[in-house]
């Protein structure tokens, strides 16, 4: 009996030996755990307790609590809107000309900083997106960081950066308007922009260039007089020279469209007569690339001008051969065939309309001014075209001829004098407008010199606007 109670015991002893064994190493296996993978970092201040940082693992338990299959939505970045939204990001497409960004200076990093917000209206092509994207850049205040974006981004060239800084610290950016493109000989296309200012003297022009493979960044910033002026910058290239040509005629100042004139295959009376064609009808420039560029090389270039008027919602176009020269590209050669078409085909307030440029049988081009029936008055749009002309002689020493014209209807010597009555009134009309009347010779030459012969067959309608064509007077202007 003893020796199973000695026995029992022993059992029972061993056995809580081996339990307290087990809860020992157990304790001790968890206090280790604590020294190692829990430990926190010492504050700098003593006795200070630093919260621990939430592991990426841990973040969001609280807001996801109870919702272990939604996942967590990542927070939108501060200012509540897109970086920046630009053309060629849209597109996938960054860098400079050379496929390197230029770096931001100082190195620093805006694009958290600074949002460019999106242009109102929609972009019509790549070049269109980041002229106006550029446009919103240089309305903000932090227009200078907008600047430094766009370059961190490549999407514009240092050279112009700096020009457009140069020209922001004058100006404060108001609107943009189309000038023209071209597609050059590498394979990539420019396009330029009017950059115009508020209440300024200078615009800048913007040229946006998109390269072979499809990269599209500003290349280039030149600043300018205002388009208001239409005076010709110096060194200005083909492009340039077109735009102020053609507003230089639509403003009528014949002088300044003569500055941009080489050679003698331009006449003054078709300078004169595009001007007159321009102010009665009022034609300018379409909204949409005005300007077309054809080829362009080093010595020579081709240009079509666009034009629209309120009469007619067909675009007419001019076109323009241009030189280089030392001083520049100036205009060669101008083709007027569609713009005097869709100008024959429009309606006139004073009744049929006839070209204000006709060939002189000694050569070259006059201007016709036309009479109604039996009649030496001049009409108001007459006298509109006589101040362009007047414009162009009081700056000059040289002379003109005016010759009076009849139609076939009456006696000869009822025509001459009728033919000189027209030619004395355009001379009178000259010299009311400040011309020396010395500057001015006058003939009549009655029905002699019809412009229009009518055959037999035509119908009174036809013969009647033919002899409308031969009631004029033609101002041949033989002035260097």
């Amino acid at each position: 009996m003893n020796r199973k109670i000695i026995l029992f015991l022993l059992a029972l002893l061993a056995t809580i030996s081996v339990g307290l064994f087990l809860m020992f190493k157990i304790a001790g296996s968890t206090a280790a755990h604590d020294d190692t993978g829990s430990a926190e970092t010492p504050s700098a201040d003593a006795g200070a307790d630093t919260p621990q940082k939430e592991t990426s693992a841990d973040a969001g338990k609280d807001d996801q609590a109870g919702k272990p299959d939604e996942p967590v939505q990542p927070t939108p970045p501060a200012g509540g809107g897109d970086t920046v939204t630009t053309p060629d990001d849209a597109a996938g497409h960054q860098g400079t000309g050379d496929g390197e960004p230029t770096p931001t200076p100082d190195g620093a990093d805006t694009s958290d900083e600074v949002v460019i917000p999106t242009p109102a209206d929609k972009p019509r092509s790549k070049e269109h997106g980041a002229a106006l994207n550029l446009g919103e850049a240089l309305k903000m205040d932090l227009w200078s960081e907008a600047l430094d974006l766009l370059a961190s981004q490549g999407l514009i060239k240092p050279e112009a950066q700096a020009t457009l800084r140069d020209w922001m610290s004058r100006n404060r950016y108001a609107s943009q308007e189309e000038v023209g493109d071209l597609r050059r000989t590498d394979g990539s296309k420019l396009t330029r922009y009017r950059f115009r200012s508020e209440g300024g003297q200078e615009d800048a022009l913007v040229d946006v260039v998109t390269t072979a493979d499809g990269r599209t960044f500003i290349d280039a910033v030149r600043v300018v007089p205002s388009a208001d002026s239409a005076q010709l910058p110096p060194k200005s290239d083909a492009l340039l020279t077109s735009e102020c040509f053609v507003k230089a005629l639509r403003a009528g100042q014949m002088s300044a469209a003569l500055k941009m004139v080489e050679g003698s295959e331009i006449s003054y009376a078709t300078v004169a007569g595009i001007c007159m064609i321009f102010e009665e009808d009022n034609y300018r420039l379409r909204t949409k690339l005005p300007i077309r560029g054809t080829f362009e090389n080093e010595t020579n270039a081709g240009y079509l001008v666009y034009l629209t008027t309120e009469k007619s919602p067909k675009p007419a176009n001019i076109g323009l051969e241009l030189v280089r020269t030392e001083g520049g590209w100036r205009v060669k050669n101008v083709s007027l065939d569609t713009l005097l078409s869709e100008y024959e085909n429009t309606a006139s307030a004073e009744g049929c309309r006839y070209f204000p440029i006709v060939k002189n049988p000694k050569g070259g081009d006059s201007l016709a001014l036309f009479f109604a029936f039996n009649e030496a008055t001049l009409t108001p749009r007459s006298m509109r075209q006589l101040q362009i002309v007047a414009d162009l002689l009081k700056q000059s020493q040289g002379t003109l001829k005016i010759s009076g014209h009849t139609d076939d209807v009456g006696s000869q010597a009822y025509n001459l004098q009728l033919s000189r009555k027209r030619a004395e009134a355009v001379k009178a009309a000259l010299v009311s407008f400040g011309v020396k009347a010395e500057q001015i010779d006058t003939e009549g030459l009655g029905k002699s010199q019809p412009r229009r012969m009518y055959r037999a067959g035509d119908s009174v309608e036809e013969i009647d606007y033919i002899r409308g064509e031969n009631r004029r007077a033609e101002i041949y202007l033989d002035f260097e």
